[in-house]
């Protein structure tokens, strides 16, 4: 039975912290807020009844039922209109409620206690912003006095304890949580598991006339679909339909590379964003390229496509599921991307290559004429959708399986500039394959250019690439893969330009790959030995990593420093605070990595000395019966003669601690549980100091029982007269 009151005080504060991180999660903060304050209420309103009730529990069993079945109803419509998570979030709230109303006991209480770490968890799983570890934080506090009451309702007479202080339980659990920090930041982690990553986040886009032209068909074949053979008249609806799938009335984020076409001279990668926002974000074991738009047709400034072709359409199965590519499909090791679209975006979804299962929250897709796949309408805030893609590399370069070259990804621009192909067979001339040749071509351009994005915010006006590759030799993404795509066409090898994003800052507090404005990216795909072959002339840019450090502390310097190189090439110059914390972080792993250097260096050096004095010690060690006593005890001996005393108590406990260290050379040391009076005799035993004992011994008792007045200097000299005939 519960017998203190005061364990549900915290608990309430407990249960509420736990649901309303969740629910903030789940929806948004301001959500959660207004449940927290909301289920603060709720809590102790329930936990109260549980209280006046704890002797019969069955009063309040009607009221349980009635908040269990709420749950369970609440839990049903979430699940089919929501996701699943939501619903089971929702419904581990109406359980701790229900407890609440009979709760008596504490089997039922660490029930309750096990229930909100469960909701503290699913928070956690969905939270996409490390202001979370606050949540976290509080959460930690609040249970550690929750449990502390607990542990202290024991037994007959515990209404009557207090327990701890205030401030000892709150340094306790602080205590706990910088001993959690530590190992968090220390100890390797666990690759994540993908189990459960498939989400497709509901049915939100829906559209008739697609579902009815639906082609479930294969969808995979060797070249791209020829262009339709349609009137004028459906050639324009066409065209406009693909322009009502490119934009969007809110310009809330745009990048040109997204469009039908866009000019690599006038390039825009934000709207009316800044460049450092997140839109859109990535639960991924890994980073990657994600792929939006494919470019074949270059007029010497703005790439588009010559046959544009959506026709091709797929009906989704249960639970938003399309299969593109069956035998694919059944491999074990698939890369699963989960992508959360936070800014307004076209309806080309980004993924990485090759795509084989989606799990999309739609009736219906479709399939442009480079395979990539497509929502019936623009990607609004909120849409989920899961991506499983064959993640096949070469040299770290991802291979894309997409329809094989027709004569447009040859095609070069009217006027092409011979400069262009005579640098491109200078480059290459020691490539011995078309793969070489492709290499050496990346290589010259990351390292004889310079990348500048103040070119996509000034924009380089009309700059033609000959300009840029023989004058300027300074630019922005598109300018690098434009060169590379045309210098590889003016070798007959077959490319094309690929626009998307970069993705390779991981959140390491929310496991969330960050997707930001800045990071709308162009890059190059070659025809080489049968397969699209991904390459990156970009300087800036690196092939995001395949594994990542199994260091928390690792994976937060990478994503400082990843925050500040992007915020430095933004062209931003306001301070902001994430960019103040990522220099502090920077500026202590720095100095941790220093000294460990430092350390490592020195041990590298000095290991003999080391080696040697570790044996020593070890021997010292086991042999400290036979020297130890006689060092303290010249120690002692010392420090006598040096300390003057000011007081006498403090003289006396002096005195009698560094006496007893020179006695200890022969006689035993006094015990704790020892009077002065008992331990004399055994001192006497091994030394012939009975007067001088016993003058020492009566000050002593002066001091300690009687209460007299003692000069110190009487018992400084009484103690060195002792110490003069034991040496």
């Amino acid at each position: 039975m519960i017998s203190r009151s005061q364990g549900f005080i915290w608990l309430t504060l407990q249960l509420s912290i736990a649901a309303a991180g969740a629910v903030g999660a789940l929806f948004d903060p301001v959500a959660g807020l207004a449940s927290g304050v909301l289920l603060v209420l709720l809590n102790f309103f329930t936990l109260k009844k549980g209280w006046d009730a704890r002797h019969q529990p069955e009063d309040n069993k009607s009221l349980a039922d009635t908040l269990a079945a709420s749950g369970l109803m609440l839990f049903l419509l979430l699940l089919f209109t929501h996701t699943l998570m939501n619903a089971l979030g929702a419904l581990l709230i109406a359980t701790t409620l229900a407890l609440n109303v009979q709760l008596n006991n504490y089997r039922k209480y660490y029930l309750l206690q096990l229930v909100s770490f469960v909701l503290l968890l699913v928070g956690a799983a969905e939270a996409t912003s490390g202001s979370y570890l606050v949540i976290m934080t509080l959460y930690c506090v609040f249970a550690s006095f929750s449990l502390s009451e607990a542990w202290l309702d024991r037994g007959a007479d515990s209404a009557a304890l207090t327990g701890p202080a205030f401030s000892q339980r709150l340094n306790m659990g602080l205590l706990t949580m910088g001993l959690a920090v530590v190992i968090y930041l220390f100890i390797p982690r666990l690759p994540a598991l993908d189990w459960g990553a498939q989400d497709s986040g509901g049915d939100f886009y829906h559209n008739q006339e697609w579902l009815q032209n639906a082609d479930n068909q294969v969808l995979q074949s060797d070249k791209k679909p020829s262009a339709p053979e349609n009137s004028s008249q459906q050639q324009y609806r066409d065209l406009q339909q693909i322009t009502e799938l490119s934009d969007f009335d809110d310009n809330s984020y745009r990048y040109d590379g997204f469009n039908e076409s866009f000019d690599i001279t006038t390039t825009d990668r934000r709207g009316q964003v800044d460049l450092d926002a997140i839109v859109a974000r990535m639960k991924a074991s890994h980073g990657t390229y994600l792929k939006v738009r494919t470019f074949d047709t270059f007029d010497g400034s703005r790439w588009s496509t010559a046959n544009e072709d959506i026709s091709r359409k797929v009906e989704t199965a249960s639970a938003g599921l399309v299969v593109l590519n069956n035998r694919q499909a059944q491999r074990d090791d698939l890369y699963i991307q989960t992508i959360t679209i936070e800014q307004p975006m076209p309806a080309w979804l980004a993924v990485s290559p090759d795509p084989v299962k989606l799990w999309v929250p739609s009736s219906v897709i479709a399939l442009d004429q480079f395979s990539q796949p497509l929502m019936p309408a623009t990607l609004s805030p909120g849409t989920r959708y899961s991506v499983a893609s064959t993640n096949e590399l070469i040299d770290n370069r991802l291979i894309s399986h997409a329809p094989a070259p027709d004569a447009a990804d040859l095609q070069l621009p009217k006027g092409f500039d011979k400069r262009i192909r005579r640098l491109a067979y200078e480059v290459t001339a020691m490539g011995r394959n078309p793969y070489q040749q492709a290499q050496l071509l990346e290589q010259h351009l990351r390292s004889e250019y310079q990348y500048d994005f103040d070119s996509t915010l000034l924009s380089q006006g009309h700059t033609p690439l000959s300009e840029f590759l023989f004058k300027t030799k300074k630019g922005h993404c598109e300018y690098f893969a434009s060169a590379m795509t045309v210098m590889l066409r003016s070798m007959k090898i077959p490319a094309r330009l690929v626009t998307g994003f970069s993705v390779t800052t991981q959140n390491p507090l929310t496991g969330y790959f960050e997707i930001r404005a800045i990071d709308g990216h162009a890059w190059t795909e070659a025809w080489l030995d049968g397969r699209w072959v991904t390459f990156e002339p970009t300087a800036y840019y690196n092939f995001p990593e395949q594994q990542q450090s199994p260091l928390a502390a690792e994976q937060i310097s990478q994503y400082a420093e990843d925050l500040l190189r992007r915020h430095q090439n933004s062209g931003a110059q306001e301070i902001t605070l994430m960019g103040v914390l990522s220099s502090l972080w920077l500026l202590l792993y720095t100095a941790v990595i220093v000294a460990l250097a430092w350390l490592r260096l020195l041990v590298q050096t000095l290991w003999p000395v080391l080696l040697v004095s570790a044996v020593l010690a070890l021997v010292a060690w086991f042999s400290r019966h036979l020297w130890l006593a006689r060092l303290q005890a010249y120690i002692s001996r010392w420090q006598l003669q040096r300390y003057q005393p000011a007081d006498a108590h403090k003289a006396l406990q002096f005195y009698t601690y560094h006496l007893q260290r020179i006695a200890a050379q022969k006689a035993p040391l006094r015990q704790r549980q020892q009077t002065l009076a008992e331990w004399l005799p055994l001192l006497l035993q091994h030394w012939p100091v009975e007067a001088e004992a016993q003058a020492f011994a009566e000050l002593a008792t002066s001091v300690l029982y009687r209460s007299e007045v003692v000069a110190p200097q009487a018992l400084r000299q009484a103690a060195l007269d002792l110490q003069a005939k034991m040496n």
